[in-house]
């Protein structure tokens, strides 16, 4: 009898000993885990207050991707992003831009892998002005954890922009809408041509910089515009008509549309200020020099 109470004794203490172990290895690896995520947090939300710095459509886009990404992305990844800037993240206006990720929910996928989920946040001077959702693959490389690969859902990005094909056969690709709140398109989306003919600019004098028709020269990344803006003012509006040209690949290149910029003077105080600002920081020039580099 009373080996049988040591023995029931001594098994009660190894189950005890063994859910111990089990609980303690258990803790551990959701420590681990957790800690895990966390890291994978970091990188993400760091890796996200690189995106302004880098200009997809500078020519020192490789070198910026190279300076500003190397410590949170995966070599391969890196190195296709520096051979094709435009599959990367990043600045392709400098109004509005990419100022952040916010980190909406991390799942592990694999061994050392997670897969997180968020929002880029977009900015202008005035403020947020809107989110692009982004899906993010991390993974542990020795004691590194790096970003392996990036997507943005297909229908997000036909959100963004849309692709146009004209009568001639010449496609692109142009933002469905601005997101401005003061800024509204009214002929869009732009009128593309494409000729033979040759450069040339004919700018109008700076005496009279004060007409209502003005042609101008524009260096936009490096490259050249002559853009001619014509404004007439109807019911408390400005619309401009814009033409821009380039010489592009040996041909000239025409970008037109129409804009309505209504008067900020017919908003209440706040509104004004934020109209007044949202207008020095419209970077149109960017947009159609991005329009201008998706032209086949």
């Amino acid at each position: 009898m009373k080996n049988k109470i040591i023995l029931m004794l001594l098994t009660v203490v190894l189950i005890f000993a063994i859910s111990l172990v089990f609980w303690s290895q258990q803790n551990i690896k959701n420590n681990n885990k957790q800690a895990d995520q966390e890291t994978a947090r970091t990188v993400v939300e760091n890796f996200g207050h690189k995106l302004k710095n880098v200009s997809l459509l500078s020519s020192t886009a490789a070198q910026d991707i190279e300076t500003n990404y190397k410590d949170f992305i995966a070599p391969e990844l890196l190195v296709k992003w520096k051979a094709d800037p435009t599959k990367a993240l990043g600045k392709l206006t400098s109004n509005p831009w990419p100022d952040s990720i916010e980190v909406e929910s991390i799942k592990q996928f694999g061994s050392g892998a997670y897969d997180v989920n968020g929002e880029i946040v977009n900015k202008t001077s005035a403020g947020v002005v809107g989110s692009t959702p982004v899906e993010i693959g991390v993974a542990k490389f020795g004691n590194s954890w790096l970003i392996t690969g990036i997507s943005i859902p297909s229908n997000q990005e036909n959100k963004l922009w849309k692709e146009y094909k004209n009568s001639e056969g010449v496609s692109f690709q142009y933002p469905e809408k601005f997101l401005t709140q003061y800024v509204f398109t009214q002929e869009w989306p732009p009128i593309v041509d494409v000729k033979s003919d040759a450069y040339s600019c004919k700018e109008t004098p700076q005496e009279i910089s004060s007409a209502t028709e003005i042609t101008s020269q524009r260096f936009v990344e490096n490259r050249t515009y002559c853009v001619k803006v014509k404004n007439e003012g109807a019911a408390g509006s400005v619309y401009s008509s814009y033409t821009y040209t380039i010489s592009k690949n040996g041909k000239l290149v025409k970008v037109s549309f129409v804009l309505r910029y209504p008067s900020c003077g017919i908003y209440d105080k706040e509104q004004n200020r934020a109209c007044v600002a949202e207008r020095e920081a419209f970077d149109l020039d960017g947009i159609v020099d991005r329009i201008v580099q998706t032209i086949k």
